[in-house]
């Protein structure tokens, strides 16, 4: 992606793409996808996870929020300092590094720059959680990529998408926003933490120019980041204009534009322009530069050349080590009081309570077609109540496998959850059966609160025809 790369160096891709493939077995760019195109995705049908579990994507039932993204940008300033969800290890953020690439040490608390997670959401999503046809304040499909990636950070690597049922961490992250934000949160960390991925100056993490190959790793590790690659505009124009087209940029460049130009959907920015400088590629770039795409294919040659975790692999990129750009200064955000955090939390998450309608549910006799019944979940709270759907038989079949049920907020009506239960009695010999659905409600802070649904089925055998009577 480009101006300086030549023909001659195109020959690295090969490899790279060999690289990337091993990389992503070994869990070293597991990221989110591709992002820039996530907005345009508007349901699951026909989605295989082919990179990402090889099934097909999971059903998921989300929320999206109000039009001025209010609530999202409120979870992700709680993420970006390790207040979301701090005592649920899976959404936790993980201990953080910084300093040099020679000298990296555990800093002792987690933070990232809000605004980061702010212009991520926005490329990745538009800082939407559900597909684009949903209406503001309503639930309906989760927003999914073609390359299976979940939600408002568009999370792609939290996920098994084998046709099994969701863990909790999956049914949570695909569902909820908040849980959505804070695993897209603990992924850049483990970017800027990961031994694959180079340093920016002295690895501080004020310095949002220091995210720079973190945001990079976030898309992807991959050769279509590379702002000196061969897949870029040579003639773009930086920075980038965060309401123009994604084409012919870097990832990080996208990310960093929607920072000096924020999106402003209805006539106002959705937060406060940040200036932040961009490497100066016409020397970093030139042969023998950190930026020079030599280095990034070289750093692919050595990850192929032996198991990553050997002693003499050292860190690959290091070649790509650059110094911090010329005028950057420190990102100082408003600062955040535990009161005002926990009152955040309790306008995030309410306190849903869970109720299930409509067991035990009797199938009659029909031959080897049954109609569907179903039965409700209702939040007889507030907030959002995230769910799982278990058949615990395996005849029994689910309209979908996680969701929300919001709750009753001051003028507003509470939304019910219909659940279809079919029946696959084909290969079921003729008899009486009796199975159950398991509703699992996942409540904040690590509580879960089941409620089995009983399903009773009648089967018939094969029809008796009387004598001398045509079977058509």
């Amino acid at each position: 992606m480009a101006p300086i790369e030549t023909r001659r160096r195109r020959a690295g891709i090969a490899a790279l793409l060999c690289a990337i493939v091993a990389a992503v077995t070994a869990g070293l760019i597991a990221a989110p996808g591709p992002g820039p195109a996530h907005a345009q995705t508007s349901a699951a049908r026909g989605i295989v996870c082919s990179d990402f579990g090889g099934g097909p994507p999971y059903r998921f039932q989300a929320y999206e929020a109000t039009r001025d993204r209010a609530p999202y940008l409120s979870a992700q300033r709680l993420a970006a300092v390790d207040a979301l969800l701090p005592s649920e290890p899976d959404f936790a953020l993980p201990e953080m590094e910084a300093g040099p690439a020679d000298r990296r040490s555990v800093e002792p608390d987690s933070l990232i720059p809000d605004v980061l997670l702010h212009a991520i959401g926005w490329v990745e999503s538009t800082l939407n959680q559900t597909a684009i046809q949903v209406p503001y304040e309503s639930v309906g499909p989760v927003l999914i990529s073609p390359d299976c990636a979940y939600g408002v950070m568009q999370v792609a690597s939290a996920f098994s998408n084998r046709g099994d049922t969701p863990s909790r961490t999956e049914a949570l992250t695909g569902t909820h926003y908040a849980y959505n934000i804070a695993a897209g949160a603990r992924i850049l960390i483990e970017k800027w933490n990961g031994d694959v991925i180079p340093v920016v100056g002295m690895g501080e993490r004020e310095f949002i120019e220091a995210w720079y190959y973190a945001l990079w790793a976030y898309n992807g590790w991959a050769t279509s980041n590379h702002p000196a690659g061969p897949e870029v505009d040579p003639f773009r124009s930086l920075p980038y204009d965060c309401d123009g087209p994604y084409n012919g940029y870097t990832y990080q460049e996208l990310v960093i534009g929607c920072l000096i130009n924020p999106p402003a959907p209805d006539g106002r920015p959705l937060w406060p322009a940040v200036p932040v400088e961009h490497p100066d590629l016409a020397a970093l770039a030139q042969p023998g530069g950190p930026l020079d795409p030599e280095h990034f294919f070289t750093g692919w040659r050595r990850l192929l050349a032996g198991p990553f975790a050997a002693p003499d692999h050292g860190r690959p990129f290091d070649a790509m080590n650059a110094p911090l750009p010329a005028g950057a200064q420190p990102y100082r955000p408003a600062p955040l009081g535990e009161a005002e955090a926990e009152a955040a939390r309790r306008a995030i998450f309410g306190d849903p309570r869970p109720e299930v309608e409509g067991g035990p549910l009797e199938l009659g006799p029909d031959g080897e077609v049954v109609r569907p019944l179903e039965f409700t979940i209702r939040n007889a709270g507030s907030g959002l109540l995230v769910y799982r759907v278990v058949p615990e038989d395996a005849w029994l079949r689910v309209s979908l496998d996680a969701g929300v049920a919001v709750g009753s907020p001051p003028g507003r009506s509470r939304d019910d959850v219909t659940v279809q239960v079919e029946i696959e009695a084909g290969g079921l010999p003729a008899g009486v059966y009796e199975g159950s659905i398991l509703v699992e409600a996942l409540l904040p802070g690590g509580g879960v609160e089941t409620t089995r649904v009983a399903v009773g089925l009648e089967k018939q055998g094969v029809p008796q025809y009387e004598a001398g009577r045509p079977r058509s």
